[in-house]
Formats: C-alpha cells, sequence, structure tokens
C-alpha cells in the first residue's frame, strides 16, 4: 500500500494540470450527464490520466471511478482491493470558476478505504493519508502532518451556495462557518483542523468520500453517515452515499451537538 502513496500522488497532479489545461478554455466542454449531474471535458481528460496511470502502476487491480460505468454489484462484490475515483470532485465549482474543485483517489481494501489522496489543482496543494500512516498536507514539495483541531467556537465547513438553514436546522449549537466548494475539500479543512464539521445533506457518491474518510481518520477525526453509522463501500447495488456527516476533534462531543431527525417546522 505504501509503496502506491507516490505514484498516486504523481498521477493526482497529472490529473490536475490537464483539469487546469481544459480550465483557461473557452469552451470546457460541458454537458448534463443522464443522471442530470454535470460533467466537463476536464472531468474526461483527468478520468484517462488517473485510469491509464493506474493500470499500468497496478494491472490487477480493478477500478471504480465516477466517469465510467460502474459495474453490477455481483460483478464487483467480491474485490479484494480496487481503487475508487473522483477525477474531479467539484465539477460545479469548475464551470463557475470558483477553484474549489480537487482530483480524488482512493484505495480500498475489504471493503475500508486505506489510502488517500487529495489533490487541489488551483492551489498546488496535495492531501494524502494511509492507514496507521498518519495524514499530510503536501505544498511547494514540503510534507506537514495535519490533525483536527477543536477550536473556541465550533466552526462548520459550508458550500459557497449552500442556504446555511439547509444544515443549521441539524446543529444543537452556535457556530461559525468557512465557505468552501467541494466535499473533499471541505473534508481536507476539517482534517487540518480549520473547521470543526462538514454536514453533507444530499446526493453524493461513495467515490466523494473515499479519499476523505482515510485522510480525515488519520488525521483523528471521522466520517460516518447521519446516523452515525459507518459508511460502506461496494455492497449495494447502488454506489450512493447516505447523508453524512465529517467530525473533527472528539472533544465536540458530536453526538450531542448533532440532531439528524430535527427538521424544519
Amino acid at each position: 500500500m505504501q509503496s502506491y502513496l507516490e505514484p498516486c500522488i504523481t498521477l493526482a497532479e497529472q490529473a490536475g494540470q490537464a483539469i487546469m489545461a481544459i480550465y483557461q478554455q473557452d469552451d470546457i466542454g460541458a454537458r448534463e450527464k443522464s443522471d442530470h449531474t454535470p460533467v466537463t471535458a476536464a472531468d474526461l481528460a483527468a478520468n484517462e490520466v488517473l485510469t491509464a496511470g493506474l493500470q499500468a502502476l497496478a494491472p490487477n487491480v480493478p477500478i471504480m471511478s465516477e466517469e465510467t460505468p460502474i459495474p453490477p454489484l455481483e460483478s464487483r462484490q467480491h474485490w479484494q482491493r480496487y481503487w475508487l475515483l473522483d477525477p474531479m470532485d467539484g465539477t460545479g465549482e469548475f464551470i463557475l470558476e470558483s477553484g474549489d474543485f480537487a482530483v480524488n483517489i482512493a484505495l480500498v481494501e475489504n471493503n475500508q478505504p486505506v489510502l488517500g489522496v487529495i489533490h487541489w489543482p488551483a492551489k498546488g496543494v496535495t492531501y494524502f493519508a494511509t492507514h496507521q500512516g498518519g495524514a499530510f498536507k503536501r505544498t511547494d514539495g514540503r510534507d506537514e502532518p495535519i490533525s483536527v483541531a477543536p477550536k473556541g467556537t465550533l466552526t462548520l465547513a459550508v458550500s459557497r451556495r449552500q442556504k446555511i438553514e439547509a444544515v443549521s436546522q441539524y446543529l444543537n449549537s452556535q457556530f461559525d462557518t468557512v465557505a468552501l466548494g467541494s466535499c473533499s475539500l471541505k473534508a481536507c479543512i476539517v482534517a487540518e483542523g480549520k473547521a470543526d464539521c462538514f454536514l453533507r445533506v444530499g446526493p453524493t457518491g461513495e467515490w466523494d468520500t473515499g479519499a476523505s474518510q482515510v485522510i480525515v481518520e488519520e488525521a483523528g477525526g471521522c466520517i460516518t453517515d447521519a446516523e452515525f453509522n459507518p459508511l460502506t463501500y461496494n455492497q449495494r447495488e447502488s454506489t450512493e452515499n447516505p447523508d453524512f456527516i465529517v467530525m473533527g476533534h472528539p472533544d465536540w462531543q458530536f453526538q450531542k451537538l448533532i440532531n439528524p431527525h430535527q427538521r424544519e417546522q
């Protein structure tokens, strides 16, 4: 597993370069997929870089990517090890030119993510972790360990365009916010202690949390579904995630702060 880490970081950076080349173009090839989510030429270019590179790196390890057809469960349920990819998390942010999009690579073993790489092309920053190997942030070739950290006031990572009420209804606490696009980048700022919590209410795929989960857990936090149950990988026909919560330092006692059953009246 450790031997895969640096090659995966390199591939994520190469995919980021492919994304940024298209980011500068007038025509980014945006269209709507059959599930009504957006895709661009950058998503597909990053997917090509990642799949070709991972096939060369580990020819016998299957690949599950958001941008390729997902095999039926009966064909993949016995995979002991596979790559789980979101070639560009934050396609909507890419289209809106916010810069908040990322390349996600996870290695999953026995239905649990064990390696995660998240590259932020617009910032030139990479977050990475391996199971029991710690979590790190690489900037300008320098690695620094990252960890969750409690703050004086609960700080919630939120979308730039999300209505605060969509998540505040679940919190039994006052909070500050930090706005950022991309699910995986919001998870990363929790992992490095710049936010304490991220509540995702709405559709996502397993590729949105695979790499994040390793990084957050190795940084001392956790990711669960909205009922505080573990997320699952490659165990259902659907690869859609439930609503989930990224939690930072356990001193916050999140099960007391978050009420998943609360609804607006």
